[in-house]
């Protein structure tokens, strides 16, 4: 049963996202859109890829120093970025899928337990969210005229219809009956011990969680996540050359481009097919960018973004198998 309701969501969230991409791309000339892509400055992509690259190699580095606080063991650096390459290839097939991946690998390699593990990117995921809202203020403070106008358009302006707020409104009454209704099973069951497992896997996870303020070097970790911030907004600034349409745009646009990437990535379909190629494309109409070039920019970028997650996941899948491993510590986690 639960391998049937894995597949329907996987379909679910793979329709959203090419339904999002049709969305993206409907109405636009295909051919002009091809030929855009061969005219394109490779080189810049490259240097887009390395800076972006430089971002994942930080992230494994930021999440040692978390693991290494958990006093359950030391793994190396080249773990900890095989673990996240490999979290990242997971992700493009599976939203949300890259977390618990990349968790199984340290598990895999180093015998560090799992709940641990998932602890400490929740704290992760926290960290990158405070940054996010971080980009979003600056965004805004450093260009309010376009950024806001754009947010109203594309955000409030939805939010105030009758449509959309009668979908959330039904979105949340269904999260409150589904609480609901487990809380309640989860009272009636005692018998099965639910609470007790479920009891002792939050305290296991809250010391991963909680891993952040045991760091020995909480400056490097702030510095970490800055940089891997820094890097991403490099990455998206260096590919506004690969195009003529966008090279003459600036650092300030580069920002603005990162907080409309981010938030389609944000979006739980496969790899941020479509959503990411939506936003990206609309936010650049902000700098009198064409639709169809902000499409091309949006395509160029987000796909080498993706081969390197791929080709860096494939091959640290590969090496992993090639050498001896250590047992799983918690085999039932």
């Amino acid at each position: 049963m639960t391998r049937y309701i894995s597949a329907f969501k996987y379909i679910v969230l793979l329709t959203i996202g090419i339904a999002l991409l049709y969305l993206a791309f409907r109405g636009q000339d295909v051919d002009q859109l091809i030929s855009d892509l061969k005219k394109a400055d490779y080189k810049w992509v490259l240097a887009s890829v390395a800076a972006c690259f430089l971002a994942h190699i930080l992230r494994a580095v930021r999440w040692r120093m978390m693991i290494i606080s958990l006093g359950h063991g030391n793994p190396s650096l080249l773990n900890t970025s095989y673990a996240v390459f490999i979290g990242y290839m997971a992700n493009v097939a599976f939203p949300r899928m890259g977390e618990v991946s990349r968790c199984g690998v340290i598990n895999k390699t180093d015998r560090i337990p799992i709940v641990k593990l998932i602890g400490t990117v929740i704290v992760e995921r926290i960290v990158d969210l405070l940054m996010l809202m971080i980009v979003i203020a600056l965004g805004i403070m450093l260009q309010f005229d376009l950024l806001s106008d754009f947010l109203y358009n594309n955000v409030v302006a939805k939010l105030n219809d009758s449509t959309v707020n009668f979908t959330i409104l039904l979105f949340a009454v269904l999260i409150l009956v589904f609480a609901i209704g487990f809380f309640y099973l989860l009272m009636k069951k005692e018998k099965w011990g639910i609470r007790n497992k479920l009891f002792k896997l939050f305290v296991e996870m809250r010391s991963g969680i909680l891993s952040v303020k045991d760091l020995n070097n909480k400056t490097g970790f702030i510095i970490c996540s800055i940089a891997i911030w820094f890097l991403y907004g490099l990455s998206t600034y260096l590919c506004f050359f690969a195009l003529g349409s966008t090279a003459g745009l600036g650092m300030l646009a580069a920002l603005s481009v990162l907080v409309f990437s981010s938030l389609g990535m944000i979006v739980p379909v496969q790899g941020g097919i479509g959503a990411f190629h939506y936003m990206v494309s609309e936010g650049l109409i902000v700098y009198d960018i064409a639709r169809s070039d902000g499409l091309a920019y949006a395509l160029l970028i987000h796909s080498s973004q993706t081969l390197l997650v791929l080709f860096g996941g494939a091959i640290s899948v590969i090496l992993l198998m090639i050498r001896p491993s250590k047992k799983p510590h918690d085999e039932q986690a």
